[in-house]
Order: C-alpha cells, then sequence, then structure tokens
C-alpha cells in the first residue's frame, strides 16, 4: 500500500509557503503550535470535520467508524505526530498539493533523529549521552511539528481556493465570487431558454 503522500505527488499545486519559511511569515502561530501543538491540531481538526462525526485520523488510518468527540483529545494528546500529519495530508489532498521535497526532509530528519535517540538510550553506557539526544531529537520534533502546523494555517488562510475557510470533511470548497456570478449567469441563459 502506498503511503498517502506517494499519490500527491503528480498533484498541479504547490504549498504558497514552504516549512522552512513559515517560521517568518507566520511567527506568532508557529510559536503558539510549538507551545501547544495538541490544542492547534484540535482546532484543524475541529474545522475540518466541521458539524460531521470524528474519525480517528479523519480515516485514513486504520479504525474508519465514528468515535465520540472526546477519543479527539487522546488523539491530539498522544499522537499529536501522526494527528497533524493527518490534518496537513487531507488539507493537501483536499487543495490538490503535491509534497514539498524540502517539507519531506524537514519530517524525515525529525523522525531519524528520533530513532537515533531510542538507538542512543537503549546501547549507550553514557547516561548523559541518551538524554541529551533525546532532548535534541524532542526540540526538532516539536519546531517541525509546529512548522507543519502553521504551513497548514496559512495556506488556509491565504489559498484563493478556500477564501480562508478550511474544507470540511465531504463537503465541496467554498465557490469563488467568478464562479458563483458564472453560475447565476448559466441558470439565467437556461431560464431565458424555457421561457
Amino acid at each position: 500500500m502506498p503511503h498517502k503522500l506517494e499519490e500527491l505527488k503528480e498533484e498541479p499545486n504547490a504549498f504558497l509557503i514552504s516549512m522552512a519559511k513559515v517560521p517568518c511569515r507566520s511567527p506568532c502561530f508557529c510559536l503558539a503550535s510549538c507551545c501547544c501543538a495538541p490544542c492547534v491540531i484540535m482546532k484543524h481538526r475541529n474545522s475540518i470535520i466541521g458539524d460531521g462525526p470524528y474519525v480517528c485520523c479523519l480515516g485514513l488510518g486504520c479504525f474508519r467508524s465514528p468515535m465520540p468527540k472526546c477519543c479527539m483529545c487522546v488523539e491530539a494528546f498522544c499522537c499529536c505526530g501522526l494527528a497533524a500529519s493527518m490534518n496537513r495530508i487531507y488539507v493537501m489532498q483536499r487543495l490538490q498539493i503535491q509534497p514539498d521535497p524540502w517539507d519531506s526532509c524537514l519530517i524525515c530528519c525529525s523522525n531519524c533523529m528520533q530513532c537515533l535517540a531510542c538507538l542512543v538510550q537503549c546501547f549507550s553506557d553514557n547516561e548523559n549521552a541518551g538524554d541529551l539526544c533525546r532532548l535534541l531529537a524532542d526540540m526538532i520534533f516539536c519546531t517541525v511539528l509546529s512548522c507543519m502546523q502553521a504551513q497548514v494555517e496559512y495556506e488556509i488562510n491565504n489559498n484563493p481556493a478556500t477564501m480562508g475557510e478550511w474544507p470540511v470533511f465531504g463537503k465541496e470548497l467554498p465557490k469563488k465570487n467568478a464562479e458563483v456570478e458564472e453560475e447565476k449567469a448559466e441558470a439565467k441563459e437556461n431560464q431565458q431558454e424555457m421561457a
């Protein structure tokens, strides 16, 4: 089964800003998501599901049946990296955004550091080295996670396809004014033809 990001490689759009540049464009949101990542994850997820039922990992993972919304807290606090990634992948799918190679490098670096920290803690005789490696890995994880969430927030607020509104699960994207006017003109022409 291919990774969800592999399926998005041929999409026509790109993020408006890369994860590496988002701290300069959206520093306050980046800092807020670093200090309280689970709260930002739940804010994003609530915007995505709207009035619909909560499904763990937006149904992109193993669980596909609706669950009580209190389970969202468990997902956001216990699996914050996974939950933020699912929110990001959902937005990428809905807005047809292809993965940015540099973003993938940052995420991969964070994942590798987590693995390295586990290995050092398990196999090193020096307890301080294990603690230092774990601290460094956690700092990188928090930084990458906050950049990921700030990138998604920036995209929603600035992408012309969304007009500042979140793509709600199971609903169409908001229509631009030009599209609405075009539909009205077509409906008017159809009415005139029928008359």
